[in-house]
């Protein structure tokens, strides 16, 4: 069932935020300016004065103080604990900067298309290359192995990708869900401290019948990394293996989970010995 959303009071944002005063005090501006909605930031036990900014600056917002990092999913489930009455929700990273309707496109998907679970928007990077915005995400291809890629990442962003279509799934960084569909898949795995999350959420989402959307016509600035910087790559790709072999346990089943798991492992490595100077990960295991 589609609720046609009015009033602001029906969504809330929430933002998850850790040591990111600085990405706050750039990015938080626009979506209060841009977004009617209510705006939730949780902070997990920064220790770079984010909550005081947020206090003396932004009085209206709504902040939940963790005692403890909790992640990404999981700060977001504390925020649906907390405040559990909305229609909808918006998932964010804070190192987004939002435009003009960014909401109101993403909503209207909701109120036209039938047994919609979630929508993203189109994510561009923050920073130009050749004077020119280049895709992060337009959604997430998803293959049988259950890898996740951006869909026409690095791409020069075009009027041709300002579309509204089916897609496997969308990028943890903005994701809009409703409440319905909240309530049957009980928020992100807790299992999962980052990454991957978005992933196994946009699956369970679809694992109930629901599509998911790719809105291009909401358009929203990415600083792609920047709430990890600090996270070293080899760190992120095993993160990212371990919540993959949770995600396909608790869907799927172990066996799967460990088979899919083994793959990869035997995939990484002979890539990483005999073609990775030839093509990238990526290429390399979708043509397999």
């Amino acid at each position: 069932m589609n609720i046609l959303v009015t009033g602001h009071m029906n969504i809330l944002v929430t933002i998850v935020n850790y040591n990111g005063k600085k990405l706050l005090e750039k990015n938080l501006p626009s979506v209060i300016e841009h977004t009617d909605a209510d705006i939730c930031v949780v902070d997990n036990n920064s220790t770079d004065d984010s909550v005081s900014f947020l206090k003396d600056n932004y009085p209206d917002i709504k902040i939940v103080e963790s005692k403890e990092n909790l992640g990404y999913g999981n700060a977001h489930n504390l925020a649906l604990e907390i405040y559990p009455n909305y229609n909808y929700y918006i998932f964010m990273n804070n190192d987004i900067k939002v435009t003009p309707n960014w909401l109101e496109k993403m909503i209207e998907v909701f109120n036209t298309e039938n047994k919609v679970g979630a929508v993203g928007p189109k994510i561009l990077l923050s920073k130009k290359k050749d004077e020119k915005y280049v895709i992060n995400s337009a959604g997430m291809d998803i293959n049988k192995h259950l890898m996740a890629y951006d869909r026409h990442e690095g791409e020069y962003d075009s009027e041709k990708y300002n579309i509204v279509e089916k897609v496997d799934g969308i990028c943890g960084a903005v994701m809009l869900v409703s409440k319905e569909v909240i309530e049957k898949i009980k928020g992100f795995n807790p299992k999962m401290f980052l990454y991957y999350e978005d992933v196994d959420l946009s699956l369970r989402i679809r694992d109930l019948g629901y599509d998911i959307y790719y809105c291009g016509n909401s358009v929203v600035y990415h600083d792609h990394m920047a709430s990890t910087k600090d996270m070293r790559s080899f760190k992120r790709n095993r993160m990212n293996m371990i919540n993959r072999y949770v995600s396909i346990k608790r869907r799927i089943g172990s066996v799967m989970a460990l088979k899919e798991t083994i793959w990869y492992l035997c995939s990484w490595i002979t890539w990483k010995l005999f073609h990775s100077k030839k093509t990238t990960l990526k290429e390399y295991i979708n043509d397999r």
